[in-house]
């Protein structure tokens, strides 16, 4: 949802996840949120075109994902020619897609910290300028959507069976994600980076929204308020499309649904495995 909402600034192109771009999207030929398939999409297909056309292979890029994304990888800490052609291939496709897009600043909106890491070394050295958004949720809210399995409906953003995750299992992977989320914030300058909470996101967008504009260089202010006063927002050309990005124009809604839903015991799960870092977000 944040990236659809900083996608209606017109100097940003809210790019989707693009880590799944070689993993699945393209192999697969799924949605973009333009509805069309994204081998088909105006904007995609002419990206794709231009960054196979330097000489990248998609199955090669993916394998080295494999290798560099996940949040502990030892051939990212060692850096070596594998790390330079992931970083070298992943500028390219975000320079083309800027370029494409005919918009300067580029959202990547992928849930990898580890991809965050790869990158934050490779724009230290160049003196890039990358700046982090750390959006994060209450683990209660996210083991309680979790828990529900759903099926397949491409069309709608579902590319994929997804089966029902065990309450504790999803818990520790928000930990071990987030730690490693925590560690990208450590390596960006200050200032250029930012957490920010879901919840004080929908309860508050245009106070929510001044504070990324001033870490992330941009004023949102006029854009905050207008999503405060309930301006639709939608995703144009975003990959690995959601229900959300797939659902058209949509008024800013807060889904606060598993406060009432999820089990007092599942609840008191989740703190107990999660208590420290949720204090540190703020989560009581």
């Amino acid at each position: 949802m944040l990236d659809m909402m900083l996608d209606s600034d017109p100097t940003v192109f809210g790019a989707g996840e693009m880590s799944t771009i070689c993993r699945h999207v393209w192999p697969n030929n799924e949605y973009c949120s333009c509805h069309e398939r994204v081998q088909d999409c105006v904007l995609w297909s002419k990206i794709m075109a231009d960054w196979q056309a330097g000489g990248v292979d998609l199955a090669e890029h993916a394998r080295l994902q494999r290798r560099i994304e996940p949040v502990v990888s030892p051939a990212r800490y060692l850096g070596g020619k594998s790390w330079r052609q992931y970083y070298d291939q992943t500028l390219a496709l975000m320079r083309l897609s800027a370029q494409h897009a005919g918009q300067p600043v580029l959202l990547d909106s992928s849930k990898s910290p580890g991809r965050g890491l790869a990158l934050a070394r490779g724009a230290q050295a160049d003196g890039l300028d990358m700046r982090v958004i750390h959006l994060v949720r209450d683990p209660r809210a996210v083991a309680y959507s979790m828990s529900k399995p759903m099926k397949v409906d491409t069309a709608a953003g579902v590319q994929k069976k997804l089966r029902a995750h065990p309450v504790a299992r999803t818990a520790l992977r928000w930990n071990f994600v987030n730690s490693g989320a925590d560690a990208l914030m450590r390596l960006i300058p200050e200032g250029h980076a930012i957490r920010v909470r879901y919840e004080d996101l929908v309860a508050d967008p245009a106070a929510t929204l001044r504070a990324i504009g001033e870490a992330v260089g941009l004023d949102l202010a006029d854009l905050g308020n207008r999503i405060a006063a309930g301006e639709a927002i939608a995703a144009e050309h975003q990959v690995a499309g959601s229900r959300i990005r797939m659902s058209g124009p949509m008024s800013l809604k807060a889904d606060m649904n598993w406060q009432d839903r999820m089990s007092p015991s599942a609840q008191r799960q989740v703190e107990r495995l999660l208590g420290k870092r949720m204090r540190r977000y703020g989560y009581s």
